[in-house]
């Protein structure tokens, strides 16, 4: 193979490799995000409510204000660890179809753990003027 045939093919993996790494991401580059912020601490949830629009790519960032959580949605699969050192802990995926779906706490974290709940609201994209 010669030296320029052999430039040619790392350019070519190269390339197979940036797609598939980057794949994902450019194909939602030309939706907007909804990031929301949300702090876990005894024994809440802020937001305790968080409204969606069923089919936007949404970004959950959640940090501990006061010892380890947990943070599950039982009903899009989603459970995260969030450490106590209030690093963030992300959770991206296209919102559900409208309805509500149960926040808990998954980790146990004192005598409140149980009450440590929150909602996910997905509502219709008719029912927005986002």
């Amino acid at each position: 193979m010669t030296s320029g045939r052999r430039t040619a093919s790392a350019w070519c993996s190269l390339a197979l490799i940036a797609t598939a790494l980057t794949g994902p991401r450019l194909a939602a580059a030309g939706q907007p995000v909804h990031e929301v912020q949300v702090i876990a601490s005894h024994f809440t949830f802020e937001p305790a409510i968080i409204q969606v629009v069923a089919g936007e790519s949404v970004r959950l960032v959640v940090r501990s204000k006061d010892g380890t959580h947990g943070f599950a949605i039982p009903k899009l699969k989603i459970d995260l660890h969030i450490p106590d050192n209030g690093e963030p802990v992300t959770a991206e995926f296209t919102a559900p179809a409208a309805g509500e779906y149960e926040i808990a706490c998954s980790e146990f974290c004192g005598r409140g753990h149980a009450q440590m709940k929150a909602a996910l609201v997905s509502i219709s994209a008719t029912k927005t003027n986002r």
